[in-house]
């Protein structure tokens, strides 16, 4: 494990502890504690404090197989929306960074498993699920068309930055998107509208929003305490989600006058 590694991911946020823990996962790229911490080298009385705290902080994710949790560390792109954050204090240091995400990408560690589902907690965890979905964009056919069914403003509201970056990406890649908002939602829809986007609205007072992109539905909200959300990939909750989506939104309307 290099020490340049470890010294980088300290001066973005890391303590040394989760630098290990967060590099160790990069090589196992999933893994149950007790391996862990042999990669690591952390004992395993200290563990998951640092697997709560890196969760926090957007770094790791985990599913539970056999009642075992299995963690695995979120795609390095995370380090990107630490640094944005700090970036006025630390320009100097943004090539640094950026030679950091670029070689953690390409450390070879054991073949990737599958995983059907993620967990993420925390702002910063559900900040890291869109920048992987962010990196799928790409690979969806150019006829694929994102579903998105929002809730009440605050549900989205502080998010808004990422989701313009998710949003310029799409229309890069091409790929058309259908989005249920609130009756309040204006300025928001009307920017969606030139952005290969079909609107509708709804009378919505749900905190939680839900969406379908390709074979992955994800379920996610901010608004309380603790932020959380999940991401799926599976075809059958894709499908079945892609056709409750449908019914609402043959419900919802293209004119907000009108409901």
């Amino acid at each position: 494990m290099e020490e340049k590694y470890i010294e980088s991911l300290e001066k973005i946020g890391l303590t040394k502890p989760e630098a290990k823990v967060y590099l160790a996962l990069i090589e196992l790229k999933e893994s149950r504690t007790g391996v862990l911490c042999e990669k690591s080298r952390i004992p395993s009385s200290n563990i998951y404090a640092i697997l709560d705290s890196l969760i926090k902080k957007g770094f790791v994710t985990y599913r539970i197989q056999n009642n075992i949790k299995i963690f695995m560390p979120s795609n390095p792109e995370i380090i990107k929306e630490l640094f944005k954050e700090k970036q006025e204090k630390i320009m100097e240091e943004g090539k640094e960074i950026e030679n950091l995400i670029e070689s953690l990408k390409v450390i070879k560690g054991v073949e990737e498993t599958f995983s059907k589902y993620k967990y993420y907690e925390g702002i910063s965890g559900i900040r890291a699920m869109w920048i992987g979905l962010m990196d799928e964009l790409n690979q969806l056919p150019k006829n694929e068309t994102i579903l998105m069914y929002t809730g009440v403003k605050k549900a989205y509201q502080t998010m808004l930055g990422l989701y313009e970056e998710f949003h310029k990406i799409r229309v890069k890649s091409g790929i058309k998107y259908k989005i249920i908002y609130p009756l309040e939602e204006t300025e928001v829809a009307k920017r969606r509208k030139k952005q290969l986007a079909e609107i509708r609205f709804l009378k919505l007072e749900n905190e939680a929003e839900w969406g379908v992109i390709g074979n992955k539905y994800f379920v996610q909200y901010i608004t309380q305490k603790v932020p959380r959300g999940f991401l799926i990939e599976d075809e059958v909750f894709a499908n079945t989600f892609r056709q409750v989506f449908e019914q609402v939104w043959n419900q919802a309307k293209k004119d907000k006058s009108k409901i």
